[in-house]
């Protein structure tokens, strides 16, 4: 079948010889007759066959790139896991450094005979365990701030998926009707 649509071009061109090509082009030439008289030509069938690859083309780049969103947001959302464990070990090391801290703090009081529970002793246990609260604030309202951008990351790669996927197909829609008018304005 193809041999009998392209045999006019490649004879015209000069390419292909013997009876066998002289049979498909004459066989072409009364498939053309047949379709110039029902108002398809090699044209249209080209055109026709351009825009549904065209229609294809702007479907698959849309899905592509939304497949690429998607990908973007689980690693955003896998992300979140890790920035939990993160949390939990900046905190752990906070809560570490205190006890060998305080551990300090009372050998080194204790050693030189003072009593640990009142005066400058008692001071700085309570200045110690004001910083890791602190520290212990600080980190936890850093973690949650991080797994909130991912969230919110994620999120928004998700919308871009659905968008890209929806261009996609308004791409391809209004691509197939510019060739469908064309070739109507033509006939």
């Amino acid at each position: 079948m193809v041999q009998l649509l392209l045999a006019p071009v490649l004879g015209a061109l000069g390419i292909g010889g013997g009876a066998a090509a002289t049979g498909a082009a004459a066989g072409a030439a009364t498939t053309g007759a047949a379709t110039a008289g029902s108002g398809i030509s090699l044209a249209s069938i080209l055109q026709g066959t351009a825009t549904v690859l065209g229609v294809v083309s702007a479907i698959g780049a849309g899905n592509a790139e939304g497949t690429q969103n998607e990908l973007a947001a689980s690693d955003a959302e896998a992300e979140q896991g890790q920035e939990t464990l993160q949390g939990i070990n900046r905190r752990t090391s906070i809560k570490k450094q205190m006890a060998a801290a305080l551990g300090a703090q009372d050998v080194a009081y204790a050693g030189s005979g003072v009593d640990l529970s009142f005066g400058t002793a008692k001071a700085a246990r309570t200045d110690a365990y004001r910083e890791a609260d602190l520290g212990l604030t600080t980190a936890t309202g850093t973690e949650m701030s991080r797994v909130s951008r991912l969230a919110e990351r994620a999120a928004s790669y998700r919308a871009a998926a659905k968008s890209a996927r929806r261009m996609g197909i308004f791409n391809a829609l209004s691509g197939g009707l510019d060739n469908v008018l064309s070739y109507s304005e033509r006939g």
